[in-house]
């Protein structure tokens, strides 16, 4: 069964739930209604989805798709909510009232940051830079092919033929599609995700919360308390000790940079460099790091739900230990970088973003308190 296939099945089920909710109308039973509309809009949403995701139009901006994605269903679903938070609080159920009302409002929050998150800048324009063809296999036989795409941000005032140019030269040279990249450099990855990171795990700790709260108040006089519905909270927990860890490792070591001796390396070569740290010195003269090569395959494929996944395995690695000698520039450790590169592993790909080779550096150390981590995407092709 492919994609598109399943994308109908997803359609036709909240077709024919719909049928069934305008039953519920002339049968007048309006609470059976509501439930199966609810349920008949969030499967012609997910079809929906699927469509402007999962099989985007050759003229069709991949980031829009996902903003409009996003503010509809999230922000549609999160206004039905509060309707219903309406109905139940004109019912007498103060406690469902005060539930949904919470749900209706964390979905529509969602809707608005996400649409935010993944809208173009103001006063920018996108533009494609390569395209890619992906295959998915699934477990159950499920199968599709997606076209990816990388975009990146443009003023809106360049013109047409600079575009033009700038594209050519990237088709030539892929690894100055990346500003860090195209400077000499590799920026240490998630830099710039930490705001993301927190605004998804207060929003998971609300609706988690919430729905252990309502789900074992419900039933707290009766011998069939849904104990397990802790599970949520307890993950949650997780995701707050990962976010302040985080939090405290980026506030402690700043962001770590790459200076490459070459961009990009090549295979059959070596990788050399030096990462400024931000590991504080306090009186060492030199410090222990440990250093890791690695080539990932990233893959995608559907789960036993339908649900896209993305897995990565490792093609090879590399490990070594170095000590970082006190920085030129800040008193903070750097670490030189001199990695032998095989010959005979795929180079760096950019897109698709879940069906690629990547090549990461990653660099640790042990220090007081978290200790410091960095990873980074570095650009590895072969000498033409």
């Amino acid at each position: 069964m492919n994609i598109k296939t399943g994308l109908k099945i997803v359609f036709g089920v909240g077709i024919v739930t719909g049928i069934i909710a305008l039953i519920m109308i002339i049968i007048g039973n309006w609470g059976a209604f509501f439930g199966t509309f609810i349920i008949s809009l969030g499967f012609i949403g997910l079809g929906w989805a699927g469509y402007r995701l999962l099989l985007p139009d050759k003229n069709r901006r991949q980031l829009q798709g996902i903003s409009l994605v996003i503010g509809i269903i999230f922000g549609g679903s999160g206004l039905l909510m509060l309707i219903g938070s309406l109905l139940l609080f004109a019912d007498g159920d103060l406690t469902g009232g005060i539930g949904l009302l919470i749900f209706g409002l964390v979905f529509c929050t969602a809707a608005y940051i996400g649409s935010r998150v993944f809208s173009i800048p103001k006063g920018k324009k996108e533009i494609l830079i390569g395209k890619g063809i992906q295959t998915i296999h699934g477990v159950l036989g499920q199968s599709g092919q997606l076209t990816g795409g990388s975009y990146i941000y443009v003023d809106q005032e360049i013109p047409n033929a600079e575009i033009e140019r700038m594209q050519k030269n990237w088709a030539e040279k892929p690894w100055t599609q990346r500003d860090d990249w195209a400077e000499g450099k590799v920026i240490q990855e998630g830099a710039g995700n930490m705001r993301l990171l927190i605004v998804f795990t207060v929003l998971w700790n609300i609706i988690a919360w919430s729905i252990a709260a309502f789900g074992i108040s419900s039933e707290w006089n009766t011998s069939d308390i849904p104990w397990f519905i802790l599970i949520f909270p307890t993950i949650g927990i997780a995701f707050v000790i990962m976010t302040v860890r985080t939090w405290i490792r980026k506030r402690k070591f700043g962001i770590s940079i790459l200076y490459c001796k070459t961009i990009p390396a090549y295979l059959g070569d070596r990788l050399q460099g030096t990462v400024q740290t931000g590991v504080p010195i306090k009186n060492q003269t030199e410090k222990e790091f440990f250093i890791r090569l690695i080539c990932i395959r990233r893959t995608s494929f559907l789960d036993q739900e339908g649900k896209q996944r993305v897995s990565e395995e490792n093609l090879w690695s590399q490990k070594q230990t170095g000590f970082g000698s006190i920085s030129e520039k800040l008193p903070t450790f750097q670490v030189s970088v001199n990695v032998d590169i095989p010959n005979d592993l795929p180079p760096t790909e950019l897109y698709p973003e879940d069906d690629r080779t990547l090549w990461r550096l990653e660099i640790s150390s042990m220090v007081k308190g978290v200790d410091y981590a960095a990873q980074f995407e570095v650009p590895i092709y072969n000498r033409n």
